[in-house]
């Protein structure tokens, strides 16, 4: 009887053995060929590859223009108080004009206005900066704008997938689980496209806008040493 029992367990572990083997087997021999599905995903998912090319190619532009803008020189103020120090005042303001910044554009404007009192100067800084700044988040809303539209395009790619292969199945009369399952799988890509390309064009235009938010508070910074010099020279 003792054998009996230990013939079956061996039976039944050698079963759950094999079947184990086979399911891990045929999980690698199920998983889907992403590049293949992909193609197969209709008209949907060139609308989607048309998101995704305007995607990169503005978080590059973005990236090669906020980079160049939104470098801050801390030396720059230092010639500043030099040329003003030896009361040459143009020689500082073709200094800063000359400097391919939005730090050294801000501070320009600021010695146009010598002469004018500190609150007309304070003024045209600002004015100056919120220019600088709103050309730095130009183009951001098309980031924002691509984020929103194609989760929502790939979702409507899904869905119209999905009333193509319930209207066969009323055709055909066909209510099998491979004939839903065939065409469901190939539909989804599209909604997992459109998160895709959603994901990456919000996670470009959050790191922007994060980049700009912080030149614009060492900007701040930046203006403010200006007018204190200012006030201290006298001008």
């Amino acid at each position: 009887m003792q054998l009996l029992i230990t013939l079956l367990q061996a039976t039944t572990g050698a079963d759950s053995a094999n079947a184990t083997t086979k399911a891990a087997q045929s999980a690698e021999h199920v998983s889907a060929p992403i590049l293949e599905i992909m193609t197969k995903g209709g008209v949907t998912m060139i609308f989607l590859a048309i998101a995704m090319l305007a995607a990169i190619y503005f978080i590059i532009e973005r990236y090669m223009y906020i980079n160049a803008r939104a470098k801050m020189d801390f030396n720059l103020m230092n010639a500043v108080r030099d040329h003003l120090k030896e009361n040459r005042p143009d020689s500082a303001l073709a200094y800063c004009s000359n400097t391919a910044t939005a730090q050294a554009q801000v501070i320009a404007t600021g010695l146009r206005f010598l002469g004018s009192n500190m609150r007309e100067i304070e003024s045209a800084m600002e004015t100056r900066a919120n220019v600088e700044l709103s050309a730095m988040e130009s183009n951001l809303s098309m980031l924002s704008l691509i984020s929103r539209l194609a989760p929502m395009i790939g979702f409507v790619g899904t869905i119209w997938g999905v009333i193509n292969i319930f209207y066969a199945i009323s055709v055909d009369n066909n209510l099998s689980i491979g004939a839903i399952s065939g065409g469901l799988y190939v539909k989804m890509v599209t909604s997992f496209s459109g998160l895709l390309v959603g994901i990456i064009a919000f996670f470009g235009y959050q790191m922007y806008i994060r980049k700009i938010d912080r030149f614009a508070e060492r900007l701040q910074e930046q203006n403010l040493a200006f007018l204190e010099l200012l006030n201290k020279s006298n001008f």
